[in-house]
C-alpha cells in the first residue's frame, strides 16, 4: 500500500475511534503522538474533521448506505470493535467518517496533499477555516458534549458556548454559565477558553470555568491552566492580570480584568452541580437566591436586605429546586410565595 494512503487509512482510523465513545487515555496518548509525528498526519486528520463538520449536511438515506458493512471496508471492523452502539445516528455519522477516509480518498478530500511542499503551504499560506460550533443548555439541564478533537465539556444549567477550532489553535468562547472542560492533551495545539474579562489556556487538563454576568472563576481538578485578565479590561487596571493553577487552586478574575492569587478551592462543593447537588455552606439566603434561578424557568427573589442576608448550610437537589424552596421555611424564619408571573418571592414571617 503507497505511503499516503496508509496514512490517510490510520487517519480515519484514529479519527472514528475518537468520535467512537470508548476512546480510553491510552488511545488518546496513542493517537496524540501519531499526529506529532508526521505533519502530513494531522493534516489528514484535520481533514476528517471538516469531513465530520459537513457529515450533518448529507442526507440520512446515504449515510445509512455508507454505514453498511459491505461498503466500509476494512477498517470496518476495527471500528465496529471500539464503537458505542448507544446512538445509532452517531455510528452512522462515524461509520460515513471512515468510509469517506479511506474508500473514497482525494474525491473527498482534494485539500490534502502528500508532499511535504503542499504540507507546508496548507498549514501557513493557505490555512482551512474555522470549525465552528454552538451549544447551549436551557434552564435546569446539564448536558457533556464531545469535541472534534476529544475533548469532553460538561455544561451546567443556562450555559452558552462557542467552539472554533483550527489546526493552530482550540478555541471555546463560555458567553454565559457554568463548563467542566476535560482537555485532550495536545502540546502543539493550544486549548483557550475565552470567558470575556478572563482567559484560560491549557493544553490538557481538566478544571472548571464559571461565568456569570462579567464575574468569572476558575478552578482546576488536575493539571495546570494560566489564567489571564484580558488586556483590553487589565490595561488601565493596577492588580495582578495572571495567575498559574494547578490541582485544588482556583481565581477569581473580577470585571476590571485582574486576577486574583491563586487560592485553595473545596472542589467537592464547587464541582457538586455535576451530580446534580447545590451545596451552601453558611451562604447567605440572597447567594443561594441567586444560584437557585439559575435552574428555573422564573425567578427566585428575597424581600429584603434582612432576608437575603440569613444564612444557609445545607445541600440540596438541583434536580428539585421547588423542593428546595419548600424546605427554606423549615429551618429559617421565612415564608415562600408563588407570585402570579411565576416568580417566587422569600419574606420574612
Amino acid at each position: 500500500m503507497p505511503a499516503s494512503e496508509r496514512i490517510r487509512e490510520e487517519a480515519a482510523l484514529w479519527f472514528t475511534r475518537a468520535h467512537s465513545g470508548a476512546f480510553s487515555d491510552a488511545d488518546r496518548a496513542s493517537r496524540d503522538a501519531w499526529l506529532s509525528a508526521d505533519p502530513v498526519h494531522r493534516a489528514e486528520y484535520a481533514a476528517l474533521d471538516r469531513v465530520w463538520q459537513a457529515a450533518a449536511a448529507v442526507p440520512v438515506e446515504r449515510l445509512r448506505a455508507l454505514a453498511k458493512p459491505e461498503i466500509a471496508g476494512p477498517g470496518a471492523g476495527l471500528v465496529n470493535r471500539g464503537a458505542s452502539r448507544s446512538t445509532a445516528g452517531r455510528w452512522i455519522a462515524v461509520a460515513c467518517v471512515c468510509v469517506l477516509g479511506i474508500g473514497l480518498g482525494a474525491m473527498m478530500l482534494p485539500s490534502v496533499t502528500r508532499s511535504p511542499e503542499h504540507v507546508a503551504q496548507l498549514t501557513t499560506s493557505s490555512p482551512p477555516p474555522a470549525q465552528t460550533q454552538e451549544i447551549a443548555t436551557r434552564p435546569g439541564e446539564r448536558r457533556s458534549v464531545t469535541l472534534a478533537d476529544g475533548t469532553v465539556v460538561e455544561l451546567n444549567t443556562r450555559t452558552h458556548i462557542q467552539v472554533s477550532f483550527t489546526p493552530a489553535q482550540r478555541n471555546v468562547t463560555l458567553l454565559d454559565g457554568e463548563a467542566m472542560f476535560s482537555v485532550t492533551h495536545d502540546a502543539s495545539r493550544p486549548f483557550v477558553v475565552d470567558a470575556g474579562t478572563g482567559r484560560v489556556t491549557v493544553t490538557g487538563t481538566r478544571f472548571d470555568v464559571r461565568r456569570i454576568e462579567k464575574h468569572v472563576a476558575v478552578a482546576v481538578e488536575s493539571g495546570s491552566v494560566k489564567v489571564d485578565g484580558v488586556p483590553a479590561q487589565a490595561a488601565g487596571a493596577t492588580g495582578k492580570t495572571s495567575a498559574l493553577l494547578t490541582k485544588g487552586l482556583g481565581t477569581t478574575v473580577r470585571p476590571d480584568g485582574t486576577v486574583a492569587s491563586a487560592r485553595p478551592v473545596d472542589l467537592s462543593t464547587a464541582l457538586a452541580w455535576r451530580d446534580g447537588k447545590l451545596i451552601f455552606q453558611n451562604a447567605t439566603l440572597a447567594d443561594v437566591v441567586r444560584e437557585v434561578t439559575l435552574y428555573r424557568p422564573s425567578p427566585v427573589i428575597v424581600a429584603n436586605d434582612t432576608v437575603g442576608q440569613l444564612r444557609v448550610t445545607s445541600v440540596f437537589s438541583a434536580d428539585n429546586t421547588d423542593e428546595l424552596l419548600a424546605a427554606l421555611p423549615q429551618f429559617l424564619p421565612v415564608k415562600v410565595q408563588t407570585l402570579t408571573d411565576g416568580t417566587v418571592k422569600i419574606s420574612s414571617k
